[in-house]
């Protein structure tokens, strides 16, 4: 990714835009001191946004990418690549969340669509192996029909959804519009301790994956996002609309390879 050089104090155009790439956290110090046992976080993508903005903005070959026709500023972390080798990808599966984080997206469609492209060009996939989707307030229907296409076009292979209660997967099960049925159920924690058996019944008729995480379905917040910001020295105030979680596992050993996060926001005035 282009870069350019960025005067000590940080004098970073003024832009409208913000997209962040963590790189690969399991090659940084990030991944082993943020787990957090038993209960919901985002420790590790703060910890990451931190870490990526202390490589790629201090030191003495601060980098960054400001395109000027969009107001965008991206900031990578260039010490690792996560791009994945045409030989390699029937090797390993990509795996990916979208949370979104906006009030009531006005385009759910727009979002999902950002979100796979910033995919395909950070890991250099065509296709995404399962994609799931932490919705916050958005709208469901908007949203499905836009993964449902991405489905058709062999672009996203398995769909899931995070934190659906036994209601909302019966309605969108019974929804004879809904031409693909999700495959995965993410149930966070302090959920999976206590999961009612007709949500496992409903689960196993259908073939759904009921599957244990623990993230946070706000997992980044305005406060925390300009704090990380001004922290190192960018003075503006940064609305996060999604943050994209993605894992590439090596298939015959079950292991992670690479991780990272995606982080896109707005500037606010």
């Amino acid at each position: 990714m282009p870069a350019q050089a960025i005067p000590e104090l940080l004098d970073i155009p003024t832009f409208k835009h913000l997209t962040l790439y963590t790189g690969n956290v399991m090659k940084t110090s990030v991944a082993g001191r943020s787990k957090v046992l038993g209960k919901k976080s985002n420790t590790e993508l703060i910890n990451a946004i931190d870490d990526t903005l202390c490589a790629s903005l201090g030191g003495n070959k601060p980098s960054f990418r400001y395109i000027d026709q969009e107001s965008l500023l991206e900031v990578p972390d260039l010490r690792s690549r996560s791009r994945i080798l045409p030989e390699d990808r029937s090797d390993v599966e990509v795996t990916a969340k979208l949370f979104y984080l906006g009030e009531k997206p006005k385009d759910n469609a727009a979002y999902i669509r950002s979100s796979v492209e910033h995919l395909q060009r950070l890991l250099g996939v065509d296709t995404i192996d399962t994609f799931i989707v932490s919705l916050g307030e958005a709208d469901v229907s908007s949203a499905w029909k836009q993964l449902e296409l991405l489905h058709q076009q062999n672009i996203l292979n398995k769909l899931g959804v995070a934190d659906f209660s036994q209601k909302q997967l019966e309605t969108i099960l019974s929804d004879s519009s809904v031409t693909v049925k999700p495959s995965v159920n993410q149930i966070n924690v302090g959920q999976c301790c206590d999961m009612p058996s007709a949500m496992i019944d409903l689960a196993r008729k259908h073939h759904i994956e009921l599957l244990h995480n623990a993230d946070q379905a706000d997992i980044l917040d305005t406060e925390s996002l300009s704090a990380l910001l001004q922290k190192h020295n960018i003075r503006a105030t940064v609305k996060p609309q999604f943050v994209i979680k993605y894992h590439v596992f090596v298939r015959c050993r079950s292991v992670v390879n690479d991780k990272g996060y995606v982080v896109v926001g707005d500037s606010l005035p």
